[in-house]
């Protein structure tokens, strides 16, 4: 779709103020500015991004209570059960949670959900099948704040619960949980809003580690060490990396690139990465992640937290071999549900009337659509969502959502929660469970919430540029210089710039199915420019053609040398 350009004139005052204070250069001051540094200050501690500026766990309402309740629990023997959730950051999470509680020597299970038999969350099933076997505790992460009923069930039957859990909770029904660590509790006391499950289950390990005694003789692991799972699970779960999660991750990818996990580092084998000196954001966003992933949206998500916990080099790669099969499957099967739901749009779609897109399908794998509604809001730029069914439809369905901006998804769905079974989630990602029977009335109120909502500029993708530049702008001082807003994510994306006025040097050419790769020109400096997935948006007559161009710069290594490539995102002929 043709994109809105939208660049902010740089705030020059400020802008100086930062430069003089930290002798960065004033392009990259006000890349800082515009990702909501404010002063001089600001922009120090955001370049310097040390461990020391997290804040204390403590400062959790609950976390006294909740530090005070496992330490009891280790003390007493007493039997904890942790349920996770079944996607990156829930299992980064469960394994985390459960190597720390381990470390005090407590008596400790893991439970992960089926995605397809069983759905996300606290289920009556779950809880009732591991009562039966004997629970204490039940301490759930990246899961269970809107689990009301659940937890009384517990509480009836004398079951202490902890929730650890970043998704937003519904203020009108809290459970009435022993403990909550939640940042959007209203009154949790805790600064930062946007942990994920396994920044949250860090900051109780940082707590765990000032108040219990570890077992005389036990070996003292770094917790810093630990900060591996945290950015894995941080970075695919798509959470802001700023404030904490930025120093969380920023630290996080160092460890992870030299993990002692058997089971990551056979994994990073089997994705064809290895040893790598540096990791960035994009390597778990697009190789790690999808892995890990895999085996929960294809089955069971079992063998990713075996991954993440065994010692054991042999399972290890095999484990990694199987989740790489996995990813395979998954990657074929999203492709063939993408097609089906393109062509569902083509004909059943009517975008005068429908801000938002929703389709069903009986076909459709049900840990596959996810990401299958990413592709279709990237493509037509409408909140999407998508809900399998079985081919006989005797179960109820079950749906992903993704959004846009300007409107917030999980808001969304709760006005229409009287057409669904469950919901949950956030702004920009949520997951449903409905009735075939239901689906008409859904799509229509959930249409009618988006035509209170949404404006039509709302629905024009637009494209937020930093700032124009020239070419002679791109140079390895500025390259430098970039690398110290690393890492790049939500809340602090990749820098943008445009140059106007630039002609190609040569014929452009498609590289594989849909890349596009150009050598561009101003008449004196000269940059290759590529363009994943863009080979077919844009018509070039490398003889006549004027254009701006809108790029991400990046270091390109090829056979161990390093150049500047532009990563074009965008194009518009003059």
């Amino acid at each position: 779709m043709q994109k809105a350009w939208e660049i902010d004139s740089p705030d020059t005052e400020k802008t100086r103020a930062v430069c003089e204070d930290t002798g960065i250069s004033p392009l990259v001051a006000h890349l800082l500015l515009k990702r909501g540094v404010k002063t001089a200050a600001e922009a120090r501690a955001f370049l310097a991004c040390e461990l020391s500026s997290l804040h204390d766990p403590f400062l959790f309402k609950d976390m006294q209570k909740v530090v005070g309740r496992i330490g009891l629990a280790v003390k007493n023997r007493q039997k904890i059960v942790i349920f996770g959730d079944y996607d990156v950051d829930g299992l980064t999470a469960t394994a985390l949670l459960y190597n720390t509680l381990k470390d005090y020597g407590a008596v400790v299970r893991t439970y992960i959900p089926d995605r397809v038999r069983e759905g996300y969350g606290l289920s009556r099933q779950a809880l009732e099948k591991e009562r039966k076997t004997g629970m204490d505790l039940a301490i759930s992460v990246d899961c269970g704040i809107t689990a009301a009923e659940e937890i009384d069930l517990l509480n009836g039957n004398g079951i202490d619960s902890v929730i650890i859990d970043h998704h937003e909770p519904l203020e009108s029904k809290i459970p009435r949980s022993y403990g909550i660590l939640n940042p959007l509790v209203a009154g949790s006391g805790y600064p930062y809003k946007h942990l994920a499950g396994v920044g949250l289950v860090y900051k109780l390990a940082q707590a765990l580690r000032k108040v219990l005694e570890r077992p005389k003789g036990s070996e003292i692991r770094p917790l810093e060490e630990d900060l591996d799972l945290v950015a894995l699970g941080t970075i695919a779960d798509v959470a802001p990396l700023t404030g904490e999660n930025r120093i969380l991750v920023k630290h996080g990818l160092k460890y992870l690139a030299k993990t002692k996990r058997a089971g990551l580092r056979a994994l990073m084998e089997a994705a064809g990465i290895g040893r790598k000196k540096e990791f960035y954001s994009e390597t778990v966003a697009f190789i790690l992640g999808p892995r890990i992933n895999a085996s929960g949206r294809m089955g069971t998500s079992a063998h990713s937290l075996k991954l993440l916990l065994t010692e054991d080099k042999e399972e290890a790669v095999n484990l990694a071999a199987e989740l790489d099969r996995s990813n395979r499957e998954r990657q074929k099967m999203e492709e063939a549900i993408l097609r089906d739901a393109v062509s569902k749009v083509e004909r059943e779609v009517n975008f005068k009337e429908h801000k938002v897109i929703v389709l069903h399908g009986d076909r459709w794998h049900p840990g596959v659509i996810g990401i299958v509604a990413s592709r279709i809001v990237e493509r037509y730029y409408r909140p999407t969502v998508l809900v399998a069914f079985d081919e006989d439809g005797r179960l109820h369905g079950k749906g992903s959502g993704r959004s846009i901006k300007n409107f917030h998804l999980f808001d969304a769905l709760s006005k229409c929660k009287e057409h669904l079974i469950e919901f949950g989630g956030h702004e920009h990602a949520a997951g449903i469970s409905i009735t075939r029977e239901n689906m008409g009335n859904f799509r229509d109120a959930l249409n009618a919430v988006a035509h209170d909502v949404l404006q039509p500029l709302d629905l024009v993708p637009t494209l937020d540029i930093d700032a124009w530049v020239l070419l002679k702008d791109i140079t390895d001082k500025l390259m430098k210089e970039l690398a110290l807003l690393e890492p790049y994510g939500v809340g602090n994306r990749k820098p943008v710039f445009a140059v106007k006025g630039l002609k190609l040097k040569t014929p452009p050419k498609v590289m594989g199915s849909n890349t596009l790769k150009i050598w561009v020109t101003d008449g004196q400096t000269t940059y290759e420019a590529v363009g994943f997935r863009k080979a077919l948006d844009y018509k070039l007559d490398a003889a006549s053609s004027i254009f701006d161009l809108a790029f991400t710069p990046s270091i390109n290594v090829w056979q161990g040398q390093e150049m500047v490539q532009l990563q074009l995102k965008d194009l518009k002929l003059s």
